[in-house]
């Protein structure tokens, strides 16, 4: 339910996401942020929706963070988020006898709330070992909880600085545990087979970044994630996905920084995506980040854009009645499709306290795979807008 527009929300945060330029020693600050975001998706089209609903999820998030150190080597950041989301859900998206393909939408809007708890100490290490060793090592806990869906994450990360601290290794392990609970399960039998079911996941990186010059850095990683468990999605009709699933990322991040008014800099980033269900995808993305200071404000704009597009699932299909005992799904983020996503982050620093204001636009059609590209329609895809406010006190 909610983790299709959640999911989309978190994608965005993961890509804006930028690399270490330098070593990494203790803060020392105490941070006090919160943040309030709104997402919106735009409305189903109505010539291709067989029911009447064609409003899709609007969802509010409230972010807070509070970090401190701990004595002289430890650091934890913790976050609290609360989200409210409404909107109708797509169920299936199935050919009728013109041959058009046509979104059939949950009949009425949906109400759900989630509460996401996360806690990440760290610990620096630097110059130990008589000045031989610059490193991290740190560990998270996640809990999330909404009215149909409950998870438990942990994991560790760490990082080591060779050679003169130009060259970083990085690597991390993660794994969570979600357990599902359907909302008016009697419903359908897929909510009720689906009642009480886990999956689990299991992730590991593996990343190297390297100073190249004095304005230029290098990143390049390799992740690795095994899904298990219900993977289905009980809300939708006629869906039945394989109990396992294996995704490989490799990504590579280049920063180059130039003297253009007060600093700036150029973030170009891939990612390539492969998993055992026939899906495959590329993902890129550039960044101008600009700096700017005037009467002891300090300024950051940062206007980007990103392309992806994707192969469809070897089981995807908008067969109307598909065989129970064959893999089979209509769900559109399954589909062959491109995206394109665009906006502005900016931020104005004075003294402790800073404001930040994001714009993010995502556009997404069967047509904009440029390669590969799919005869048949996908009405299910989405558009959305999201829109973001923060302010930030340290001390």
């Amino acid at each position: 339910m909610s983790k299709q527009a959640l999911n989309s929300l978190a994608a965005l945060a993961a890509a804006a996401a930028t690399l270490p330029v330098q070593a990494e020693s203790t803060p020392t600050e105490q941070v006090l942020a919160y943040r309030y975001s709104q997402y919106q998706e735009a409305d189903a089209p109505r010539a291709r929706t067989y029911t009447p609903i064609t409003e899709r999820y609007s969802i509010d998030v409230h972010q807070f963070r509070y970090a401190r150190p701990l004595g002289d080597d430890w650091y934890l950041n913790s976050e609290f988020q609360y989200e409210t989301m409404s909107g109708a859900s797509p169920l299936q998206t199935y050919e009728n006898e013109s041959g058009q393909s046509v979104l059939l939408m949950s009949g009425a809007s949906i109400e759900e709330t989630r509460y996401d708890l996360k806690l990440a100490p760290k610990r620096y290490f630097s110059g130990a070992m008589d000045g031989l060793l610059d490193a991290t090592a740190g560990g998270n806990l996640a809990i999330s909880v909404e009215n149909d869906y409950q998870s438990l994450a942990g994991g560790v990360d760490g990082s080591l600085e060779l050679f003169n601290k130009h060259t970083t290794l990085s690597g991390s392990l993660s794994m969570s545990l979600d357990q599902l609970s359907p909302s008016d399960a009697e419903i359908s039998d897929a909510r009720t087979a689906a009642d009480g079911r886990s999956k689990r996941s299991v992730s590991v990186y593996e990343g190297i970044t390297q100073v190249l010059n004095k304005n230029r850095v290098l990143q390049v990683g390799v992740g690795y994630t095994r899904l298990s468990g219900y993977l289905s999605d009980p809300y939708k009709w006629f869906d039945y996905r394989p109990g396992e699933r294996g995704q490989l990322t490799v990504t590579a991040q280049l920063r180059e920084f130039f003297a253009v008014a007060d600093g700036a800099a150029l973030h170009t980033d891939y990612r390539y995506y492969s998993d055992n269900w026939g899906i495959r995808s590329h993902t890129f993305t550039a960044r101008w980040s600009q700096s700017l200071n005037m009467a002891g404000l300090r300024f950051r704009l940062t206007p980007f854009v990103r392309y992806y597009r994707q192969t469809a699932a070897d089981f995807y299909s908008l067969e109307r009645t598909p065989a129970n005992d064959a893999f089979n799904s209509s769900d559109y983020r399954l589909a062959s499709y491109g995206s394109f996503g665009y906006g502005l982050e900016s931020r104005a620093e004075f003294r402790d306290w800073a404001i930040t204001l994001d714009w993010q636009q995502y556009d997404s059609s069967e047509d904009f795979a440029i390669v590969q590209t799919s005869n048949t329609e996908t009405p299910g895809l989405v558009d959305f807008t999201v829109l973001s406010a923060g302010i930030e006190y340290r001390y």
